[in-house]
């Protein structure tokens, strides 16, 4: 039977990146960590962490973390039935891979019913839309909010509901950069934003309205409110989710680049297949909402 404190000294090393952090998290020595992850290792027959900067786990960690995990959220959703029902219950954790987007927009809404009815706290790690799916896979998360499509062997995916984006800019910068119309060499001249070099929403749109696939000048800006804020001080234009522009087109104070061109980004939630309450009424909520809230 595995160890639960091996366990959680591989889930340590890898959230935290390195052996001296994991034993501060965990108010142990790095050698006790050391340790225990050593003595995984010798039961398993096999490397459970790559000694890499940072650490990571090895295919077989990744295994043991999905497993962590998923024993974790039983083990909370079986001490809250068995436990006392006030204010001194425990808390279940549950780790969740989110865009910025959603948790900009609509995600804190969608689960503030499950986090006011149950004792639950959710740790919440924040990737690209395409890259939150390696967070599950990796163990780091036990569920995500992603644009895969496709459910892991393991787990179960469900449709969400698709964030439309439209490419805006003030008037003041329209007509500086784009007074010729939105061609290659204005699109090659102005400059935009991007959430980070993972960040590939942009240029395929670019490529997808325009037939433009060469480079732009561009701000790295890692927060969705500052695309909106960097966008209506004339700094840039952006692509922008309709969620966050307000009456930004009613009042002019920003307009469409490519009228009656957006794009659609779909997303989908993806979770273990686990029998734990707690997971299947995020779901429900998760998937309730965004039945209402989403692009269907």
């Amino acid at each position: 039977m595995l160890d639960p404190r091996q366990l959680a000294a591989l889930c340590a090393v890898v959230e935290t990146g390195g052996f001296d952090k994991a034993a501060k998290t965990l108010n142990l020595t790095q050698s006790a960590v050391s340790q225990r992850i050593r003595q995984l290792e010798e039961k398993l027959g096999q490397p459970v962490v790559s000694r890499t900067t940072p650490a990571d786990a090895t295919p077989a960690g990744r295994r043991l973390l999905q497993h962590f995990r998923q024993l974790q959220l039983m083990e909370g959703d079986l001490m809250q039935s068995l436990g006392p029902s006030d204010a001194t219950a425990a808390f279940t954790e549950l780790a969740i891979g989110v865009n910025a987007d959603s948790l900009a927009t609509w995600l804190l809404e969608a689960i503030t019913p499950v986090v006011a009815a149950r004792r639950v706290v959710l740790q919440i790690v924040m990737d690209d839309q395409d890259y939150t799916h390696e967070l599950m896979r990796s163990g780091q998360v036990s569920g995500c909010i992603s644009t895969r499509a496709t459910p892991f062997q393991g787990g179960e995916c469900h449709y969400l509901g698709t964030m439309r984006y439209l490419c805006l800019a003030t008037p003041a910068f329209r007509d500086r950069y784009f007074a010729q119309g939105t061609t290659h060499a204005a699109l090659a001249q102005a400059p935009t934003i991007r959430f980070s070099n993972k960040d590939d929403l942009h240029p395929q749109f670019l490529d997808k309205a325009a037939g433009y696939r060469g480079a732009f000048p561009h701000f790295t800006l890692p927060t969705p409110q500052g695309f909106v804020e960097l966008t209506r001080r004339g700094l840039a234009y952006s692509l922008l989710p309709e969620q966050m522009i307000d009456d930004d087109l009613q009042t002019g104070r920003l307009v469409d680049l490519f009228s009656g061109q957006f794009t659609d980004l779909p997303l989908y939630w993806h979770h273990w297949r686990v029998e734990s309450p707690i997971a299947q009424i995020l779901t429900d909520a998760l998937t309730a909402y965004c039945s209402r809230h989403l692009r269907q």
